[in-house]
Protein backbone atom coordinates (compact mmCIF):
# COMPACT_ATOMS: atom_id res chain seq x y z
CA UNK A 1 0.00 0.00 0.00
CA UNK A 2 1.34 3.42 -0.98
CA UNK A 3 0.88 6.57 1.12
CA UNK A 4 -1.07 9.27 -0.63
CA UNK A 5 0.09 12.86 -0.21
CA UNK A 6 -2.11 15.84 -0.95
CA UNK A 7 0.83 18.23 -0.62
CA UNK A 8 2.19 19.70 -3.80
CA UNK A 9 5.81 19.15 -4.59
CA UNK A 10 8.16 21.93 -3.55
CA UNK A 11 11.00 22.84 -5.90
CA UNK A 12 14.11 24.83 -5.02
CA UNK A 13 12.78 28.21 -6.28
CA UNK A 14 9.58 27.72 -4.20
CA UNK A 15 11.68 26.74 -1.19
CA UNK A 16 13.88 29.83 -1.52
CA UNK A 17 10.89 32.14 -2.00
CA UNK A 18 9.03 30.76 1.03
CA UNK A 19 12.10 30.09 3.20
CA UNK A 20 11.65 32.94 5.73
CA UNK A 21 8.04 31.96 6.45
CA UNK A 22 9.12 28.35 6.89
CA UNK A 23 11.97 29.26 9.22
CA UNK A 24 9.61 31.37 11.37
CA UNK A 25 6.87 28.71 11.35
CA UNK A 26 4.41 31.06 9.66
CA UNK A 27 2.82 28.49 7.35
CA UNK A 28 -0.05 26.08 7.51
CA UNK A 29 0.75 22.48 8.50
CA UNK A 30 0.63 21.11 4.94
CA UNK A 31 3.11 23.72 3.64
CA UNK A 32 5.43 23.19 6.59
CA UNK A 33 5.50 19.42 5.91
CA UNK A 34 6.11 19.95 2.20
CA UNK A 35 8.97 22.39 2.88
CA UNK A 36 10.53 20.04 5.47
CA UNK A 37 10.22 17.11 3.08
CA UNK A 38 11.97 19.08 0.33
CA UNK A 39 14.78 20.18 2.69
CA UNK A 40 15.31 16.58 3.80
CA UNK A 41 15.69 15.35 0.19
CA UNK A 42 17.49 18.33 -1.38
CA UNK A 43 21.12 18.69 -0.25
CA UNK A 44 21.43 22.36 -1.21
CA UNK A 45 18.16 23.51 0.45
CA UNK A 46 18.85 21.29 3.47
CA UNK A 47 22.25 22.94 3.94
CA UNK A 48 20.64 26.41 3.66
CA UNK A 49 18.16 25.41 6.37
CA UNK A 50 20.91 24.10 8.67
CA UNK A 51 22.94 27.32 8.26
CA UNK A 52 19.88 29.48 8.98
CA UNK A 53 18.96 27.46 12.07
CA UNK A 54 22.55 27.69 13.35
CA UNK A 55 22.51 31.45 12.80
CA UNK A 56 19.20 31.77 14.66
CA UNK A 57 20.64 29.79 17.58
CA UNK A 58 23.77 31.99 17.70
CA UNK A 59 21.66 35.17 17.64
CA UNK A 60 19.39 33.84 20.37
CA UNK A 61 22.32 32.97 22.64
CA UNK A 62 23.95 36.38 22.03
CA UNK A 63 20.77 38.26 22.89
CA UNK A 64 20.12 36.13 25.97
CA UNK A 65 23.73 36.67 27.11
CA UNK A 66 23.42 40.45 26.75
CA UNK A 67 20.05 40.61 28.52
CA UNK A 68 21.34 38.44 31.37
CA UNK A 69 24.14 40.98 31.95
CA UNK A 70 21.77 43.96 32.28
CA UNK A 71 21.48 45.15 35.87
CA UNK A 72 18.08 46.76 36.32
CA UNK A 73 18.39 47.09 40.10
CA UNK A 74 19.27 50.79 39.96
CA UNK A 75 16.92 51.60 37.11
CA UNK A 76 14.01 52.77 39.30
CA UNK A 77 16.31 54.98 41.40
CA UNK A 78 17.50 56.71 38.23
CA UNK A 79 13.94 57.16 36.95
CA UNK A 80 12.69 58.39 40.32
CA UNK A 81 15.51 60.94 40.56
CA UNK A 82 14.23 62.53 37.35
CA UNK A 83 10.66 62.88 38.65
CA UNK A 84 9.40 65.91 40.55
CA UNK A 85 8.60 65.06 44.14
CA UNK A 86 4.91 64.88 45.05
CA UNK A 87 3.89 67.55 47.51
CA UNK A 88 0.97 66.99 49.85
CA UNK A 89 -2.05 64.81 49.43
CA UNK A 90 -4.11 64.47 46.29
CA UNK A 91 -6.81 66.66 47.85
CA UNK A 92 -4.38 69.47 48.71
CA UNK A 93 -2.83 69.30 45.22
CA UNK A 94 -6.32 69.45 43.70
CA UNK A 95 -7.18 72.49 45.78
CA UNK A 96 -3.93 74.15 44.77
CA UNK A 97 -4.71 73.44 41.10
CA UNK A 98 -8.16 74.97 41.45
CA UNK A 99 -6.71 78.00 43.21
CA UNK A 100 -4.31 78.46 40.29
CA UNK A 101 -6.68 80.08 37.77
CA UNK A 102 -4.23 79.97 34.86
CA UNK A 103 -6.08 76.95 33.47
CA UNK A 104 -9.44 78.78 33.40
CA UNK A 105 -9.07 80.51 29.99
CA UNK A 106 -8.48 77.13 28.38
CA UNK A 107 -11.94 75.91 29.41
CA UNK A 108 -14.69 77.15 27.09
CA UNK A 109 -17.32 79.33 28.71
CA UNK A 110 -20.12 77.13 27.38
CA UNK A 111 -18.74 74.08 29.14
CA UNK A 112 -18.52 75.94 32.44
CA UNK A 113 -22.03 77.35 31.96
CA UNK A 114 -23.41 73.92 31.07
CA UNK A 115 -21.81 72.34 34.12
CA UNK A 116 -23.17 75.11 36.34
CA UNK A 117 -26.65 74.68 34.87
CA UNK A 118 -26.49 70.92 35.44
CA UNK A 119 -25.46 71.39 39.07
CA UNK A 120 -28.22 73.93 39.69
CA UNK A 121 -30.74 71.71 37.94
CA UNK A 122 -29.81 68.80 40.18
CA UNK A 123 -30.03 70.96 43.28
CA UNK A 124 -33.51 72.25 42.48
CA UNK A 125 -34.91 69.10 40.85
CA UNK A 126 -38.20 68.22 42.51
CA UNK A 127 -37.76 65.14 44.58
CA UNK A 128 -40.68 62.75 44.72
CA UNK A 129 -41.85 62.23 48.25
CA UNK A 130 -41.94 58.65 49.40
CA UNK A 131 -45.34 57.12 49.02
CA UNK A 132 -47.33 56.86 52.22
CA UNK A 133 -47.98 53.40 53.45
CA UNK A 134 -51.13 51.84 52.12
CA UNK A 135 -54.14 52.73 54.19
CA UNK A 136 -56.89 50.22 54.64
CA UNK A 137 -60.34 51.51 55.38
CA UNK A 138 -61.85 50.24 58.58
CA UNK A 139 -65.06 48.95 57.04
CA UNK A 140 -65.54 45.55 58.54
CA UNK A 141 -68.55 43.74 57.27
CA UNK A 142 -69.45 40.18 57.86
CA UNK A 143 -71.73 38.36 55.47
CA UNK A 144 -73.12 35.25 56.99
CA UNK A 145 -75.46 34.29 54.19
CA UNK A 146 -76.66 35.29 50.76
CA UNK A 147 -80.07 34.27 49.59
CA UNK A 148 -80.41 33.29 46.00
CA UNK A 149 -82.65 31.00 44.06
CA UNK A 150 -79.66 30.10 41.86
CA UNK A 151 -77.66 27.07 42.93
CA UNK A 152 -74.38 28.58 41.78
CA UNK A 153 -73.82 31.12 44.62
CA UNK A 154 -71.96 30.24 47.81
CA UNK A 155 -70.66 32.19 50.85
CA UNK A 156 -67.84 31.32 53.21
CA UNK A 157 -67.08 33.50 56.22
CA UNK A 158 -64.37 33.42 58.89
CA UNK A 159 -65.31 35.91 61.62
CA UNK A 160 -62.09 35.67 63.64
CA UNK A 161 -59.97 36.64 60.62
CA UNK A 162 -62.58 39.07 59.22
CA UNK A 163 -62.54 37.18 55.94
CA UNK A 164 -65.49 36.54 53.68
CA UNK A 165 -65.45 34.86 50.29
CA UNK A 166 -68.35 34.84 47.84
CA UNK A 167 -68.33 32.39 44.92
CA UNK A 168 -70.52 32.94 41.92
CA UNK A 169 -70.30 30.24 39.31
CA UNK A 170 -70.77 31.19 35.70
CA UNK A 171 -72.45 28.12 34.32
CA UNK A 172 -75.82 29.75 33.72
CA UNK A 173 -77.85 27.81 31.16
CA UNK A 174 -78.64 29.61 27.92
CA UNK A 175 -81.79 31.65 27.98
CA UNK A 176 -81.71 32.15 31.78
CA UNK A 177 -82.55 35.66 32.95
Amino acid sequence: MTAVSFERDIHCPDFARRFDGFLDGEMDAHSLRAMAAHASHCDRCGADLERAESLQELLLRAVEDKTDRIDAAGLWRRVESQLEPATGSVLSRGRARIADWRWAPAVPALAVGGALAAVLGLLFWPVAKPADSTRVADNHAQIDRIESSAPHVAVWSEPTEHTTAIWVASYEPEGAP
